[in-house]
């Protein structure tokens, strides 16, 4: 991190690309740090970090402190305050809005990126213009002294997202986007990248799976909160196919039997986790379901504590 407030990008850019990098935060104050410092970290080869907006929506925690600490020390940073906590998808677009460049990395601060991660989304929007979101591989990481089965379940869930995205891009956690096909994005529900791959998608860009590009998720520790999380995002999947006619890419479970079964022949010692995962599928979207019925479309919702706190 330079500690120099006159720092500017610009003098250094050459022939790079400037993107502007977005971070929605909600009490994260056990990452917000680790993911700036990620930012700031990038290689930038391709690209370079013109500017870091921290959007943070109704933290009651030290998030706050923390970003203003850190852009004290980089003047690309600037910190935004939302003072009434709305939904990750309308930060999403005040971020859009407050940006200057027409590529922009959005990004939740419980999400780390490696060190070639920008420069790796960037190369499909760079060489083809109809590329308007880019996504990374997630790894799954944990900070805790134990794993447990719904960390093990969290791993393999994102093994074979990884091997679904191979043909059918599933974009999530940290992605690149084209300003120009996200002019209008869509709010009916709280599942951001989804709201973006749709606005994408209706304005003729394409989607583009980046799988060197590596970022790290901190999935819940705890069983109950793995399974609510599950029903969340599908009940969010099922809202965006009723709304929009937009499914994401894991809307129906028959989509992902082909990379589940190239998985297993892989790993067949994991047959008995992903027995278990699917179980665990089939219930979390049947309690989906009767969310989606009630009228729920899950704008907000608490962060995994379990994946916070080692109890």
């Amino acid at each position: 991190m330079t500690d120099d407030p006159s720092y500017s990008p610009e003098s250094k850019a050459g022939s790079r690309v400037p993107v502007s990098v977005g971070i929605m935060a909600y009490n994260e104050e056990v990452f917000i740090q680790s993911a700036l410092e990620d930012v700031i970290n990038q290689q930038q080869n391709l690209v370079y970090v013109d500017e870091i907006i921290v959007i943070i929506s109704g933290s009651i925690d030290a998030t706050e402190d923390i970003a203003r600490s850190m852009a004290l020390k980089d003047s690309r940073i600037r910190v935004i305050i939302e003072a009434e906590r709305t939904g990750k998808i309308y930060s999403v677009i005040h971020f859009l809005k407050a940006s200057r460049n027409g590529i922009c990395v959005v990004s939740s601060a419980d999400v780390l990126a490696e060190v070639e991660c920008f420069d790796n989304l960037a190369a499909p929007l760079i060489n083809n213009p109809e590329v308007g979101m880019t996504g990374p591989r997630v790894v799954p990481r944990t900070i805790l002294r134990r794993r447990t089965l719904a960390l093990r379940l969290h791993e393999e869930l994102w093994e074979i997202h990884h091997e679904l995205a191979l043909t059918k891009p599933k974009l999530g956690e940290l992605v690149m986007v084209r300003k120009k096909f996200v002019d209008h994005i869509p709010t009916v529900s709280g599942c951001d990248e989804v709201m973006l791959e749709a606005a994408v998608i209706g304005s003729g860009g394409t989607l583009s799976y980046a799988p060197k590009a590596i970022v790290h998720n901190f999935g819940a520790a705890k069983i109950g909160e793995y399974f609510r999380t599950r029903s969340r995002n599908h009940t969010m999947h099922l809202v965006t196919h009723r709304k929009l006619h937009y499914d994401a890419s894991t809307l129906r479970l028959r989509t992902i039997i082909g990379p589940l079964v190239t998985y297993m022949v892989q790993w067949p010692r994991k047959f008995i986790y992903i027995v278990v995962l699917l179980a665990f599928e089939v219930a979390a979207r049947s309690r989906a379901r009767w969310s989606f019925y009630r009228g729920e479309t899950k704008m907000t919702w608490e962060p995994t504590r379990s994946a916070r706190v080692d109890s």
